[in-house]
């Protein structure tokens, strides 16, 4: 772990008192300073902050970790850049692949990266711009009930197309790109692949009745048949399945969620200082311990989600059942930044 610096601090100019003509030499008291003492981290609703580094943090610089959770990343990201300049925190994570190129160019994010972050490979360093530091990785893909396919004698969904496919009308929950961060990497997915058939392939779908909520929270823990829910296929992740197992209150040994690997879409997520931060410096010394090898072994069973610095050891339930696809779809966040708008008023004009 990069050993932590002296807890930094704000100083405080004693000032002279006014109320005279005549003009008063600058007091000489000596400056007064005062450390942080907290840090306030902004993400979306479904982030858990990994207790055992989140602590250690706390012990070893004096500083407290607040979060404030705001729906999903597409909407946290939303209000960010609504506050640029008086942020409701200091730093953001949640900022993904998709939304990268809208977080940096939209004034709501000083420029900082991490120290941790240059030594990472270039395919999760993906700013140019140096104001997002990569934190973790993963894929975002189509999740199906197994043992609900099996029982109906179902063959489940394997591809994009299928999702079309009138076999599985009704069963389909998505997420809305312009609020949910797995839901625009979907669309922007389905763009890249089909190009100018995505049109044509998102009315297929609304013909599929397919379902559209606001968040990943929505899909995964209300509507899905996994817990409760009424549809059977879910947008959510390839390491979902794991989760399953850790926060089973059966004593489940393995998943019931399987992954349809050839609808997977590389995601990276990132951690910004967000643009007139009350504490800045904590902000960077926070993203700083995000890329620490202990917070970084924490985020496969805290979030589900994989490490990007190299070399840290993933949990056995973790390596067993996260499905690791061989050939993800990966997206150009420069080409996602020019046409995400549209893309999503394609969406919105097929799903209103």
């Amino acid at each position: 772990m990069k050993p932590f610096r002296f807890v930094p601090v704000l100083v405080l100019l004693i000032s002279a008192g006014c109320g005279s003509d005549t003009a008063k030499p600058a007091s000489t008291a000596p400056a007064v300073t005062t450390p942080d003492t907290e840090v306030v981290l902004v993400t979306y609703s479904g982030y858990v902050l990994p207790e055992a580094p989140a602590k250690a943090f706390t012990d070893t610089t004096g500083i407290a970790i607040k979060v404030v959770a705001v729906d999903d990343a597409g909407a946290a990201l939303s209000r960010a850049i609504v506050s640029a300049g008086s942020p409701e925190g200091d730093v953001m994570f949640g900022v993904d692949s998709s939304l990268l190129t809208k977080a940096t160019g939209s004034g709501a994010f000083d420029a900082f990266e991490a120290d941790a972050a240059k030594a990472l490979d270039g395919t999760v360093r993906l700013d140019p711009t140096g104001q997002m530091t990569p934190i973790d990785e993963a894929n975002v893909c189509i999740n199906y009930d197994a043992p609900w396919f099996a029982e109906k004698k179902i063959t489940p969904p394997a591809t994009f197309d299928d999702l079309a496919d009138p076999m599985y009308k009704s069963l389909t929950v998505l997420l809305d790109p312009a609020t949910s961060s797995p839901g625009l990497t979907f669309v922007s997915a389905a763009n890249t692949l089909k190009g100018a058939g995505a049109a044509r392939y998102f009315a297929a779908l609304k013909t599929n009745d397919v379902s559209i909520v606001s968040s990943w929270s929505d899909g995964w823990n209300t509507r899905y048949t996994v817990n409760g829910g009424d549809r059977p296929i879910v947008l959510s992740y390839a390491s979902s399945p794991p989760a399953e197992v850790v926060y089973s209150t059966t004593g489940a040994t393995e998943p019931t969620s399987k992954v349809a690997l050839d609808t997977c879409t590389r995601q990276v997520e990132f951690a910004g200082v967000l643009r007139g931060a009350k504490h800045p410096t904590a902000a960077r010394r926070l993203i700083d311990a995000m890329l620490s090898r202990e917070w970084q072994a924490e985020l496969p069973l805290s979030n589900f989600v994989f490490p990007v610095v190299p070399g840290v050891a993933l949990p056995e339930v973790f390596t067993k059942f996260a499905a690791v696809p061989a050939a993800p779809t990966v997206l150009d966040p420069a080409t996602v930044g020019r046409e995400r708008d549209s893309w999503i008023d394609s969406w919105r004009n097929t799903f209103g």
